[in-house]
Order: C-alpha cells, then structure tokens, then sequence
C-alpha cells in the first residue's frame, strides 16, 4: 500500500540532504517571493496546486486498501482493474461532450469548483462507508473531473500569468509546491498508519479539501478584479492562448461589465486594445460603445475604431457621423465614408452624397462614389469611366478605388489592362487593392511578378493581393520574409499565419533556406500552428538523411591529401550536418509546451562534455524511438564508421568508396552555392581529372558570377600541371581563398563557413605597396579593411611635425572598423610597413552582413572593448 508513496518520499529527502541542491532552490523561491507578494492570482494558484496534491496521496491510499480489503487474489484483482477502466474511459469520454456547456454556462471560476466539492464528497462516502463501492465512486469521478474540467481549467489560469513570469511560476508550482503537497499528504498517512483506520483520514482530507473550495470562492469573488488588474498593466498575454480559451476567461458578466467600463474611460492605443478585445468576445452593443468612445478620442483613434463598426450601427452611427465630419481630414473622412458603406443604403445616402459633393479630395470622393454605386450604378460608371481614362494619376487612383469598392467584377478585366500599360507606380498599389477586392480569380498571375519591385509599398501592395492557395503561392511568400523591408517582412508572416491554405511540410521543408530572417519567421509561425506529428515526423527523417548523407560525403573527401581547401570544404560540410540537426532540435521544441526540448538543445551545443551527455540521455528519453535512434548518433562523437552503419541501415546513401571523382560529381550536383564553389576550387587545386567536363559545362552558365568564374577556371586549367594552375589561380583571389584568410581575422571567429562567404562575397582586394598612405587622420571614411598579406603602422599625428606610431597591426587583423558604426573623421592615419594585401569592406555591404549575422556586430564590440583597454595601458607607460 505504501509502495507508490516511498519513491516520492525518498527522491524528496534525497534532495533535501543534497546541499548542491538548496541554493538553487532558494534562488527559484526568492524570484516567485516578489510575484506571490503583490499577485493574487499567484497565491491562488499556488493553493490551487498545493491543496490538490496533500489529498490526492490520501484518496489514492484509501482506494488501494479498500481494494486489498476486498479481493484475496491477484487474478481477481486483475479482472476488477481491467473492467475498472474501462467504465472511467466511458465516463470520461461522456462527460468530455458537456465541457464545452459547462464553461460556456458557469465560466472558468465556477469550473474549477466542481472537482473540489467531488472531492469533498468522496471523502464523506468514505468516511461512512469504506468500501469498494465508495473506493469505485471516489477514483472514477475524481479522475474524470480532473481531465476533463479541472486541469484545462487551471491550464488556463497559469496562461494569464505573464509570460515573462511563467517561466518562474510554473516550474515553482510543478516542483516545489507539489513536492511539499505531496510529503504532507504521504506524512499524513504514515503518522495514521498504526493509529486510526484509514477511514478516519478523511476527517483531515475533508480540512484540506475545504480550504480548497475556499480558494475557489475567493478566485470567484476577485476574478474580476484580478483579469482587469492584468488587463490595465497590459500583463495579460492573450496572445498565446486559443481563441475559445479567449472567450471562457471574460465568461463572467461582471468582468465584461468592467471590461466595457475600461473601453470607455482609455484613450488612444489602450481604447483600440478594449475595442478588439471586445469585438473578440462577440460583446452585445459594441457598436453603441465604439459611437461613445469616438467623441473623446484623437483622429488616429477615430479611424481605427471607425473600421470596428459594424453594418448594424443603425441610425444613431449617422449623427455621430456628421458630428465628426471635417473637410479638412481625408483620412478621417475616408474612414467615415467606409464605415458609412458598410450601414443600409437608405440611411446613408444623404451623408455620402453630400461628401461626395463637398469634398476636394480624390480619394474621399471615390469611396463616396462607391456607396452612391449601390443606388446609382449607371451614373456612377459614367463617373468611374471618366477617371480611369484620366491622364492625372490622382484621377485614375480615385477610378480605380470606385471601381473596386463597387463590387462589380465586370471591372476586373479593364483593372488587369491597366497593370500591364501603368506607367506611375504610386498607382500600382491601388490596381492591387481592386482586383483583390474584386475577387479576381487569377489574381496572382497578376500581382506575383511585383513581388521583387524596387519600391517598398508595390511589394508590400503586391503581397497583401496574394492569394494563398497552393504551395507554389506560399514559398513565395515566405521568400519575402527575407526582404528589405521590415514592413513587408512582417506582412509576409501576417499573411502566412492567417492564410486558409497552409502546409506544414513546406513551412518545415523551408528551412532549409540559408536565410536567417526567413528561418527565424518560419520557427514564430510554426509555434503558433497545429502542426501534425506525422508532418514532424517526415520532416525529421528527411533532415536526418540529410546529415548522414553529409557525413558520408566527409569521409569520402578523407580520401583526399590533406589541404585548407579540403578541410575549408570539410569544415562547411560538418558545419551543414549540424544545421540540419539543429533544424529538427527547434521544430520538435515548437512542439514541445513544456519548454523541454529547447533546454535539451540548448545542452547539447555546451562545450561541457557533461551537460552535452546528459542533454543526450533527456532527448533519447522523450523522443519517439524510431526517431532518437538515428538522430542521436548524428550528435554523438562516436566514430564516422559506427554512425553511419547506422544510416545505411534506415536510409539509402551514396557509397564513394576511396573514388574521390564520384565525391566531387555528387557535391557539384548540389543547389548550395558555398558547396559547389568550394568543391570546384579543391578540383581546380587537386586537379582531379576524373571529373566529367559534361557536368562542370553546365556551371558555365550558373546564375552566381563566382561559380561561373570557378567552372570556367576549371575547364582552363584542365590539362595544366600544378605549378601551372597555382600560377593561372594567382592572378585573382578566390571566394574560397577569401574565406580561409577571413577565419584567420579576429572579429569572424565562430562565423560558419556559409557565414564567411556572405562576407567575402562583398569584399575586395586591393594590393597597397609600402609606404603608401592607406587612410588619413581627420578624413570622412565608410570603409574597413581586413589585413591577409603584410604589415601596416597606427600613426597619430601624421604630418603635424610631432608623429606618434601607436600600434603595428598584421595578418588576420583589421582597421577602419569605427567607420561603419558612425559618420565620424578617422580618428588616425594608417600607412604601410611593407607591402600589403587588404580585403575591403564597404558601410553599406557591412550593414547588409550585420543584419544577417548580428554576432559579427558584437565580436567586434568586444574586440574594440579589448583594444581600448590596451591603448589605456600604453598612453600610462
């Protein structure tokens, strides 16, 4: 009987003697002491999961003596539980049709109450008759309340606690606070075991269980008081919860009542949070609340709130239109004319005619025109025609909104004919807008070739017009999360997230795009989607075969002499494998609400050899088997040939033996530009002449300029010997060669090697001789210049009579960085000691590469950090 409780007891003394253990347990203790100080929903949930946990120990100890009381025989004992769950499956599942009822009728506070007052009565049934029958009664309903109301229940209470908290709280309430329940319940019952029948435990369970529906009444009586506390502090995170979660935290009609009363009273950003929180709610009057809410707010608000109304605002929308009607506001008017055009024709009709007659403004007139549309077609496409033959751009704009707020899908085509001869771009975006409101069904055969404009708002225009209905529309759109723009890129994980049509596979097969912007969009989007497992799981198993495939193309360039282009190509493939491991690692941790998984990878990327070992041992342990063993071996560092006899058991990989030829045709074949250029510079450097020119021909025509130059290098240097080629190869420096001197600069060390052909594809090299001036002091610069050949000498005071040399810097070094961070003069001169060859880096491309790689941004930070620190000492000797 006491066997479940004598593993939890021990554990818990085990870690209360372990004297590592306390500090952190104090430290966790002393980040949640402020929260349960000035929070009371956290001292309820801290009850809510304290409380819970004393007497559930306790009823599970009731039940199995009343069960060892009543049957002799394992067999019949056995019988007994398999039928036992049976019936609590049943009852769960019958139960799980009325939830939905249960909070929609009573709301989340009341819900919670329904599993505590069981409890209470399963103890009395105990308490006066202690057997079977009450044994069955008290696990069955207490269990099914549990699943089925009572944990989703308190699942979304925890969600109201703020993000930035709930990293603290609920590991707080999980381990600590169930741990103490827990020994107080198991304490209860042996203090008892040789005292009292286990009968008479209830009398202390049923103290307990009281103080528990205590609880509930007070999270009751100050639900209200706690959700509009977080609400005013903006602490509340709705974001993350689903939508019906949403509706069943505001269910209590006082909090909706506060809830309206705090709409009111808000002014600007505040007001419009009230509003859709409102509006999300499904509230009853809020349109006569938005017409209360306009009189007192700015005009940025008006026009936000304006788009909230909706087509039953009635008569009283009219007046309060007219009040707020000011000729000298477009953008107010606009708003007023759109919300005017949502209401029935018959009491609209005098207020947009007579804009329509008053205003000056082009774009007021044309939604003016559309709500005339629905009484006056016929006159109004007179108008319509008119402005789209305009030759003003301002006209033609005006004609294009009438025409696609109108409604009218015979203005579709004539829209299409305008696309193809438009000649101002200012009015592209409006030609978008109409066909998409239009419904034009071939839309994006239109607007797709736009994504890639140089203006800003045409692709952001352009992108709001796709429509998302297949895979092809959907890859382009992620494409665009890797755009200039801040804007579009946000538009673009806007459009995804809220798209009818999505696949996960794509979304996880995307990436593998080399684009940090673009991954980093697909892992938000991903974590707010349902993705499938079976779409996990196809994903993993491609990503894996994937790395063993890389491993199997090293161990085939092991064969090769050993050289820095070999080990440069080696270097990108092993950096490759792990991406590909990180890739599934963060996909799984999407998936993973416990925060598991992210911890796990974040270990196995320590350098500490013990975190990596026990990060190996949590991974294998929660992930399915088939998975875990063939992604473990990827991530341990057992030997190549033990590995991949792994792979070659679950996936089908190139075998290249010791033929180095078939190696480089295989990596030739690959759509990564760093991999096919670094292969052909080690083919060029090795000479390796088993390599059919036939698949080297086809480079020559290569969209990337350096693959064309390397393919071309090779089919030159074909027939040359090697002093030969290292001759004709000198005559320009590489990308390759590039990146084995940028691993040697300080500032790019832990770059990967895709990550240093970004930078050494914007670079140059220019040759200075010694002696020449590189920079002057006190000139305006925007370059930076990274030393791969010679030295060159600091100088302060160049010219002035009085020439100090501060510093001699060489190979693998760097100069002129501060002029990429700010506009200034150069703040010293720089002149060779001897001939040098410098790699330049110019403001613009630097500032491409650091929004790409932050981390260049902050090495030379800490570099610049160190050098300052050792001028300091030299200006003191």
């Amino acid at each position: 009987r006491m066997g479940t409780l004598f593993p939890t007891l021990l554990l818990s003394g085990k870690r209360a003697k372990d004297k590592k253990s306390r500090p952190s347990v104090m430290a966790e203790f002393k980040k949640v002491w402020p929260m349960i100080r000035e929070s009371g929903l956290v001292r309820i949930l801290i009850l809510l999961t304290l409380l819970p946990n004393v007497v559930i120990p306790i009823m599970n100890y009731q039940f199995n003596f009343a069960i060892d009381q009543t049957f002799a025989t394992e067999g019949g004992m056995i019988k007994f539980f398999g039928y036992f769950r049976g019936v609590l499956n049943v009852v769960s599942l019958i139960i799980l049709l009325f939830v939905g009822r249960i909070y929609g009728r009573w709301g989340l506070p009341v819900a919670l109450m329904f599993h505590p007052i069981n409890y209470m009565i399963a103890f009395v049934s105990f308490l006066l008759r202690f057997d079977i029958f009450s044994a069955m009664y008290a696990r069955i309903s207490t269990n099914v309340l549990r699943t089925t109301i009572n944990n989703p229940a308190r699942a979304v209470l925890v969600g109201l606690v703020p993000a930035t908290y709930r990293a603290v709280v609920r590991p707080f309430l999980r381990g600590t606070v169930v741990r103490l329940g827990i020994l107080i319940g198991s304490g209860l019952i042996m203090i008892s075991e040789n005292l009292v029948h286990p009968r008479y435990l209830s009398v202390a369970a049923c103290l307990f269980v009281g103080g528990w529906i205590t609880t509930t009444f007070f999270l009751k009586k100050g639900y209200s008081k706690i959700l509009l506390g977080l609400i005013s502090k903006d602490m509340l995170d709705l974001k993350t919860m689903e939508k019906n979660d949403v509706g069943q935290v505001f269910t209590d009609k006082k909090v909706k009542s506060q809830l309206v009363q705090a709409f009111l009273s808000a002014r600007g950003k505040d007001c419009l949070w009230y509003a859709r929180l409102l509006k999300s709610l499904g509230m009853e009057d809020l349109d006569a609340h938005v017409l209360s809410a306009l009189k007192g707010q700015d005009d940025r608000t008006r026009i936000d709130l304006l788009s909230l109304l909706s087509a039953e605002a009635g008569q009283t929308a009219i007046q309060v239109f007219r009040e707020l009607s000011d000729p000298e506001k477009p953008e107010l008017m606009t708003a007023i004319v759109k919300a005017a055009n949502r209401l029935p024709a018959r009491l609209t009709s005098d207020l947009i005619l007579n804009v329509f007659k008053t205003s000056q403004h082009p774009q007021v007139k044309a939604y003016a025109l559309a709500g005339l549309y629905r009484q006056s077609p016929q006159k109004c496409k007179k108008i319509i025609a008119v402005w789209l033959k305009s030759s003003i751009a301002q006209e033609r704009k005006a004609g294009i909104i009438a025409a696609g707020e109108s409604k009218d899908s015979s203005y579709v085509s004539g829209l299409k004919e305008m696309l193809d001869r438009e000649g101002d771009s200012s009015v592209l975006p409006f030609i978008f807008q109409g066909l998409y409101n239009l419904g034009a069904e071939d839309i994006n055969a239109s607007v797709l070739s736009y994504l890639i404009h140089p203006l800003e708002r045409v692709r952001s225009s352009a992108l709001e017009a796709i429509d998302i209905h297949d895979d092809d529309s959907l890859r382009r759109v992620i494409a665009l999360m890797d755009d200039p723009s801040e804007q579009v890129n946000v538009l673009a994980k806007e459009k995804i997230h809220t798209a009818s049509y999505n696949n996960a596979q794509v979304l996880v097969e995307s990436l593998a795009i080399p684009r940090r912007k673009v991954r980093e969009g697909i892992f938000e989007i991903l974590e707010s989607l349902n993705i499938k497992d079976l779409d996990l799981f196809r994903f993993a198993r491609s990503q894996i075969e994937k790395g063993y495939t890389y491993m199997v193309e090293v161990e085939g360039l092991r064969n090769i002499p050993e050289s820095r282009e070999r080990d440069l190509l080696v270097d990108h493939l092993d950096q490759k494998r792990f991406f590909q491991m990180e890739n599934v690692l963060r996909v799984l941790a999407t998936e993973d609400r416990s925060g598991k998984t992210k911890t796990i990878w974040r270990g196995i990327s320590s350098a500490d050899d013990r975190q990596r070992s026990n990060s190996m041992e949590a991974l294998e342990d929660m992930m399915d088997p088939s998975l875990a063993n063939i992604l473990i071996p990827l991530l341990e560092d057992r030997p190549a040939s033990e590995r991949l006899s792994i792979g070659r058991k679950n996936f089908h990989l190139p075998d290249f033996d010791s033929n180095t030829d078939d190696v480089f045709a295989h990596l030739l074949s690959r759509k990564d530009w760093v991999t096919v250029l670094l292969t052909l510079h080690l083919a060029v450097r090795e000479g390796s002449e088993g390599i059919d020119r036939e698949i080297v021909e086809p480079l020559l025509d290569s969209e990337n300029d350096y693959i064309r130059w390397m393919a071309q290098c090779f089919i030159t240097l074909e027939n040359e010997d090697t002093a030969g080629r290292e001759a004709l190869m000198a005559t320009e420096i590489s990308i390759p060669d590039k990146i084995i001197h940028l691993k040697g600069i300080h500032i790019f060390e832990g770059l990967s090697v895709s990550e240093l052909a970004a930078v050494a594809s914007v670079t140059e090299e220019v040759v200075y001789p010694e002696g020449e001036m590189v920079i002057k002091e006190g000139e305006p610069g925007e370059t930076m210049y990274l030393i791969t050949k010679g030295e060159v000498s600091v100088i302060k005071g160049q010219g002035t009579g009085r020439e100090i040399e501060l510093d001699r810097i060489g190979v693998g070094d760097y100069f002129g960085e501060m002029a990429l961070f700010e506009g200034d003069v150069r703040s010293a001169s720089i002149r060779t000691s001897e001939q040098a060859n410098l790699l330049v880096l110019h403001k613009r491309e630097f500032a491409e590469i650091v929004r790409e790689y932050p981390q260049i941004a902050l090495r030379i930070c800490k570099v610049l950090s160190q050098r300052l620190r050792e001028l300091h000492q030299k200006i003191q000797a």
